[in-house]
């Protein structure tokens, strides 16, 4: 039954997944520039796009996200910044995302728990939105504090964190539009998810779905898998069971969904070759006049 929920899925949607994942490498690509230009590097937002290209396809060919991390760190270090910066620039980058996924996957938890009959239902939502304002707030504060360098004592990697941290948070409307930015991408990828989940004949109303879709993602985001291969899966599983989707539904989504996160990878990997080799040959040329 697994296979022919999967054999069965209409080509179009899936077009318009992978084509939508590709897309959002856009994005990601001026995040990654926004953030090495306020830690004092200087690159194109071209270069920055090729190499979100290749860091999205390394990820999911090696276990966890960190292999396209090394390999953002090493491109932006041979352009020019140095590797310890780079270092920075990359785990804030990273930090900044998933921020922005687990603010997406809070909401989405709400949305479930509205489908509870809980008692409290309002209070919880009150409590978890005021611990999304409040706890953006504090880290604002924190970081820009001299109390955060105090506490960050001896550790030089700490202190150098909470230092590239408290640059962007100097400039509130820049790390206001990186949050936004990185939203938007989490919410479009969410959307794809679920597009894919609804084209395999996962039937559960739409903020449900998004909720468990937000924490699939999450969850998969994590470096503890290879692409979120199997934690993903097992996520889907777990929050469509309330809503009566059979275990071969929820799988047929996660996997049809893996499959267009790959196929938009190689897609990008393939521009990414094509584009090294034209410019390496371009750079022949300039040498060689």
């Amino acid at each position: 039954k697994l296979f022919q929920l999967i054999a069965g899925i209409a080509p179009l949607p899936l077009v318009v997944a992978i084509f939508l994942l590709l897309a959002l490498m856009v994005p990601v690509a001026r995040r990654w520039n926004l953030i090495v230009s306020a830690l004092g590097g200087s690159i194109s937002y071209l270069s920055s796009l090729r190499m979100i290209l290749m860091t999205v396809l390394v990820n999911q060919s090696v276990p966890s996200n960190l292999g396209g991390d090394a390999y953002r760190v090493m491109a932006t270090s041979q352009a020019g910044m140095p590797w310890k910066r780079a270092t920075l620039a990359a785990i804030v980058d990273r930090l900044i995302a998933l921020l922005a996924l687990a603010l997406v996957a809070l909401f989405g938890v709400l949305a479930l728990l509205d489908r509870v009959e809980l008692e409290n239902q309002r209070l919880i939502t009150i409590i978890g939105t005021g611990a999304i304002v409040g706890g953006t707030l504090s880290a604002w504060i924190f970081f820009r504090s001299r109390f955060a360098a105090t506490l960050a004592g001896g550790s030089e990697i700490l202190q150098r964190l909470i230092t590239a941290l408290g640059a962007l948070l100097n400039k509130p409307a820049e790390a206001a539009y990186l949050v936004v930015l990185s939203i938007i991408v989490q919410c479009v990828t969410i959307a794809v998810m679920s597009i894919v989940a609804i084209n395999v004949g996962v039937d559960v109303p739409l903020f449900p779905m998004l909720g468990v879709c937000a924490l699939g993602l999450l969850i998969s985001r994590l470096p503890v898998s290879l692409g979120g291969w199997g934690v993903r899966e097992g996520t889907l599983v777990l929050g469509f069971a309330p809503f009566g989707i059979s275990r071969e539904a929820a799988l047929a989504a996660s996997i049809t969904y893996g499959l267009t996160e790959l196929a938009a990878a190689i897609i990008g990997g393939v521009i990414w070759l094509v584009w090294t080799a034209a410019s390496d040959t371009n750079a022949g040329k300039k040498r060689q006049a």
